[in-house]
């Protein structure tokens, strides 16, 4: 079973829990660190650690402005430093356009926030899981 990273910004943390139930249901294994990491604990190791035992990392972009985070910035660079798979998971209401350059070459998978369901398809599907 794949496991996976979710990385969201605070205000999409109903999306993600959607996102990830959604690819629960589809077999894969979702690392939630607002919901699995522990208030205390250190964050950035435990982030590394999820990581390091996931086969890649979703980032879910329902506004560009995410990407610019400091603790995005982190995960991201985690998962390259690891050799692992990274995917956008960008709201179909924003353009590849709006996103920064850095992320040009990342892969990118649309959804539309209304329907999570059809983005955790599209994930397990590149993840060659369905």
């Amino acid at each position: 079973m794949p496991n996976v990273f979710i990385s969201h910004g605070q205000r999409d943390a109903k999306l993600a829990e959607q996102v990830e139930t959604a690819l629960e249901r589809l077999g894969l294994k979702a690392f939630n660190p607002v919901r699995d990491l522990r208030p205390g604990n250190d964050w950035r190791k435990g982030i590394q650690t999820a990581i390091k035992r996931s086969d890649a990392i979703i980032i879910l972009v329902s506004r560009p402005q995410y990407l610019s985070s400091s603790w995005t910035s982190y995960e991201v660079g985690v998962a390259e430093a690891l050799g692992k798979r990274v995917m956008l998971l960008l709201s179909n209401k924003h353009s590849v356009t709006e996103l920064p350059a850095d992320f040009a070459s990342t892969q990118i998978v649309e959804f539309d926030p209304q329907a999570p369901e059809h983005a955790a398809h599209d994930i397990a599907s590149r993840l060659a899981v369905v």
